[in-house]
């Protein structure tokens, strides 16, 4: 009985989601009225699209509806830039509370960037609109936030995770459905070898390409978050179209 008890109370002393969404919050309205700007934070979210759609569309992963494709949760939320001018409101404010001094300067650097992600945002969205539609697959599934974004969907990955390694059978059933789909291209990353890829598109008409959704191969700056987003459009489209 003293175990059971001791075991629940791990349970809730590690994960309180509650209490930690209540101290994420907590930071938000540190210092100044940060209110107004996490409302115009999901102001600006909902803009384009439904954002009640978008938070459905991010866990598709676990209905899938490319089958077992998503495999778990996909971290890479920084690759939807609506979430990326949230992120920014939560800094700045953060920033401004451990350095008051500068506090207008941490807002304003905030805000600039919010409209510069905003205008990248819709360059991207009719930029890609050649492509829609197009199947391609790609290395690991780390790209749902930027695909539900600009509604580009692969369909498939080679791995079934980040430090997942494919094995003979799993390269076979990608290489086949490479073949069944009729896929355009399937693309790499930085940091795995492009030899598996060479591997999956042997004996079919697609092309191979990089994506890179951590900015592995970008200096540290002011620009590259834009960079990488703009990589991320400039390569689907270089390869896709």
């Amino acid at each position: 009985g003293d175990e059971h008890k001791e075991a629940h109370k791990d349970d809730h002393s590690d994960h309180d989601h509650g209490d930690e969404h209540k101290e994420a919050h907590k930071d938000d309205h540190s210092d100044h009225d940060h209110g107004d700007e996490h409302k115009e934070a999901h102001k600006d979210a909902h803009s384009d699209h439904d954002h009640g759609d978008e938070h459905k569309e991010a866990h598709k992963d676990d209905h899938g509806d490319h089958g077992d494709e998503h495999e778990g949760l996909d971290p890479h939320l920084w690759l939807d830039p609506d979430n990326a001018r949230i992120l920014l409101g939560v800094i700045s404010s953060t920033l401004a509370g451990l350095d008051p001094t500068h506090a207008d300067t941490y807002r304003a650097n905030a805000a600039q960037a919010k409209k510069a992600i905003a205008a990248l945002t819709h360059e991207l969205d009719a930029a890609l609109q050649p492509i829609r539609g197009r199947p391609f697959i790609v290395f690991h599934d780390a790209y749902q936030y930027f695909e539900h974004r600009f509604n580009v969907d692969a369909s498939g990955s080679v791995a079934l995770g980040d430090a997942s390694s494919p094995g003979p059978a799993r390269i076979a059933a990608i290489r086949q459905k490479v073949q069944t789909l009729g896929a355009h291209c399937v693309f790499s990353e930085p940091q795995f070898r492009s030899k598996i890829i060479t591997t999956v598109i042997e004996g079919t008409t697609a092309r191979s390409a990089t994506l890179d959704p951590l900015g592995a191969t970008l200096k540290p700056g002011p620009e590259l978050y834009s960079q990488l987003l703009r990589n991320l459009g400039d390569n689907l489209l270089t390869c896709l179209r």
